[in-house]
This record gives structure tokens, sequence and C-alpha cells, in this order.
């Protein structure tokens, strides 16, 4: 009989020689009253650098879990391929769903742009409460996934000349229905890819892309929705690229 997968948890990050550690918030919640864990059952915990630690529950109280580490590892989960993904921000579920994704496929950074054709107003205030949100969906994923490292996400910004230069790799994609070049099977190690929104990108947006070096790469014949088309593209990349080919 196939043995039950153990639940994962992100945590603070470990220090050097820490043997318990306390899980509080949202995830002692989780833990004592949906899970209902109790003392002695053994759980996975990873704080984002790399390595995963089995650990058991040596006390739980209302709002905290104090967790003994036991057996540290590094598992080979983390993609070779480091793929930037600048994704136009969309509404709520399908930006979302968006993240979701990258971070189940492996990304190694999120970048929300904003666009001419962006829908969604963002300022200062909500700009924060958006980062937060998006940040949970990322750590969830990697809980989910068996990921050890969290993708990084920057500040939403405006799409521009400067951006584009600051996040393009050896390899710059720009996804658009007007492209007229193929994902390519050239080898790399390090790719961009920029998705637009749901109106698509403006003339203006694709010769500025165009002009630093990205490649305007055709989604195919059908129209995708810009929440499918970085799991259309990221899945291709890592077969390609990454560690999907197996």
């Amino acid at each position: 009989m196939r043995s039950k997968r153990k639940q994962r948890f992100y945590c603070q990050p470990v220090q050097k020689g820490e043997g318990e550690i306390i899980l509080s918030g949202d995830t002692a919640h989780h833990l004592t009253k949906v899970l209902r864990f109790k003392p002695g059952d053994i759980l996975t915990v990873f704080d984002g650098s790399g390595f995963e630690w089995d650990a058991k529950i040596l006390d739980k109280k209302r709002k905290a879990v104090v967790v003994k580490l036991l057996k540290k590892s590094k598992p080979i989960v983390e993609s070779p391929l480091k793929i930037t993904l600048m994704q136009s921000v969309s509404r709520s579920q399908r930006m979302d769903l968006a993240i979701q994704k990258a971070t189940e496929l492996g990304v190694h950074r999120i970048v929300p742009i904003l666009t001419n054709n962006t829908v969604v107003q963002l300022d200062r205030k909500h700009a924060k409460k958006k980062m937060n949100h998006w940040k949970n969906i990322i750590i969830n994923a990697a809980e989910q996934s068996g990921r050890v490292s969290l993708p990084l996400i920057e500040e939403p910004t405006q799409l521009d000349e400067t951006l584009l230069h600051l996040y393009k790799n050896e390899y710059a994609l720009f996804l658009d229905t007007t492209g007229t070049t193929d994902l390519g099977s050239k080898k790399v190690s390090n790719i961009t890819i920029a998705i637009g929104p749901e109106g698509g990108f403006t003339e203006v947006e694709r010769n500025m892309a165009d002009q630093a070096g990205y490649h305007i790469v055709k989604t195919g014949p059908r129209l995708l929705r810009t929440e499918t088309a970085p799991i259309m593209a990221i899945s291709i990349l890592q077969y390609l690229y990454g560690d999907l080919a197996n």
C-alpha cells in the first residue's frame, strides 16, 4: 500500500544548530484546527533555503506549534533553468492562478507588470496588500508541489524600457499573437518571458520589447487567456531546457 505523503509547511529561516522551531499564525491554525495534528505527529518543514527537515510536534498551543527538527535533507526538486516570468497583472483569480501554477512549474522570479491594457488599477495601499496575498499563494504552492525554494516576487511595476532591460536574460521572449518566431531549441539556462494582459500588448510595447532584444513569440493558433499563456510557455520551456524532459 502506498505510504501517505507527509504534510509540508513553510517556516521562518532555520538558524545553524537550531533544534526546535515554532510554527505560528495561519500555519499553526491549519495544523491544529484543520489537520488536527497532535504531539508526536511527523511533518516536513522548509525555510526556502533549499533544505527541508523531517520534524516532530512536541507541543501545540492555540497560536503556536513547537516542533523538533529531525533529519535534514536537500532534495533535488528545483529546476536548473532560471525562468523570470514578467506577468501582466490581471483580475484577482486569474493572477492568483498564474502565480500559483508558475510556482508549481518551477519559475525562479515573478515580476508583475502594468501595461497599457492592464485593467487592474493598483495604488500603493492595494499593491502592498496584493504583494502579501501573492506571497501566501507562492508559499502554499511551494508547500504543495514539494519545492524547497520560493520564487522571488517583485513589486508591480510599469512596463518600460528600463524594466525590460533590468530583467532581460540570455534568452528573452515576448509572447504575443503577432509573433513570428517559435520558442526555439537553443540550449539556455536563464530565460525571461513576458506575458501580456487580457487585451494584449500594444504596438508601442511590442516595438519597445523588440528594440530591447526580446524575441516576439507567437503563442499558437488559438487565443490564450493571460493566465493560460504562462502555464503553456513555462511547461514547454521546462521540457526543452529544464527538468521536465524526463
